[in-house]
């Protein structure tokens, strides 16, 4: 069991391909999220856990921006998903309750009993996703076709994302068996290691012209500077303020896409090109949602220029929480 169990981790990290640990040592059991043979290849199997439902449709704000919403949609907009929001609260903070304990479990190399986390939170998933497959079907009643389209798109990504965090929970799941079968040790190994993964920028922005849109280290997220630029890597405008809004909003799409809000930022590092103080009140106002209660520490940095032509502001953030 543990010869198999070892192969497995060894085989979800890279260390050894995926068909020979399967020829050497064969699976480790079979049932959902257990692993097993796929094809004469080994498969260790992270859970299915649910996606964009656990935070919710595109929000107000990234609404206006994204889909163009006249005031009149912006305002039919907002109700819709405020009452959704409001609704389904209660599920979404016991589903984040269940994952933090199946997160804790999984650092403690008890799978079995993240598996009974992993179940609950399977359950409130089902119910979300089909309450927002009802706002969402509901949007044609305000939305144009292009609107829609869009948001479409920007699903999309969500949805991509989501799956390339279940791609890299297989590390993590195969770590969780391999410690339990060998008593928490992972021999030369730190009892809890830290694996840095690249998260791709969802289809709704631009990703960066170098380097990873965010890189995740356990639970720390680093997402690297937003632009006020569009999903195509236009600059939407040509003043602080409007890039601000837009770069703001990029920011807050990244964190949803890793499982996060701006509540999880514990750091905001702003450049700003031209810097004065007065730009301090064109900050506040475009930051709102990272700027209000409970802020995180923040730093702003004049610079005389940044990496596109014509932006104006860079914004950056260090997240704590979100969905490994």
């Amino acid at each position: 069991m543990r010869w198999s169990v070892a192969l497995a981790f060894l085989a979800a990290t890279g260390v050894l391909p995926t068909v020979a640990a399967a020829q050497m040592g064969g699976g480790y059991g079979g049932g959902s999220g257990r692993g097993g043979m796929e094809g004469g290849r080994y498969a260790p199997q992270a859970p299915k856990l649910p996606g964009v439902e656990l935070t919710g449709p595109l929000d107000t704000a990234r609404a206006r921006t994204l889909l163009e919403l006249s005031d009149t949609q912006a305002a039919q907009y907002k109700q819709r998903y405020d009452s959704f929001m409001v609704t389904t609260q209660p599920m979404r903070d016991s589903a984040t309750g269940e994952l933090a304990k199946m997160n804790e479990r999984l650092d403690e190399g008890d799978r079995s009993a993240a598996l009974f986390y992993v179940e609950r939170v399977q359950d409130l998933g089902k119910e979300l996703k089909a309450r927002q497959d009802r706002f969402e079907s509901d949007l044609h009643r305000f939305l144009s076709g292009d609107q829609l389209q869009q948001y479409k798109k920007w699903r999309a990504g969500e949805d991509q994302a989501a799956e390339q965090r279940h791609r890299a929970d297989q590390v993590r799941w195969a770590e969780a068996s391999f410690r339990g079968a060998n008593g928490g040790s992972l021999g030369a190994r730190a009892s809890t290691p830290e694996f840095k993964t690249a998260l791709a920028a969802p289809a709704a922005i631009a990703g960066p012209d170098l380097g990873a849109a965010a890189v995740r280290v356990g639970r720390a997220l680093y997402i690297t500077g937003q632009l006020g630029v569009d999903s195509l890597g236009a600059l939407v405008g040509s003043d602080l303020h409007a890039q601000a809004v837009r770069a703001f909003a990029n920011l807050a799409t990244m964190l949803q896409a890793a499982g996060a809000t701006p509540r999880d930022v514990t750091a905001l590092t702003i450049y700003v090109v031209n810097y004065k103080p007065a730009d301090l009140a064109t900050l506040r106002e475009a930051g709102t949602a990272f700027l209000g209660s409970n802020p995180p520490v923040v730093t702003v940095v004049g610079t005389q220029s940044l990496a596109r032509d014509g932006a104006l502001i860079s914004v950056s953030g260090t997240a704590w929480g979100g969905r490994p």
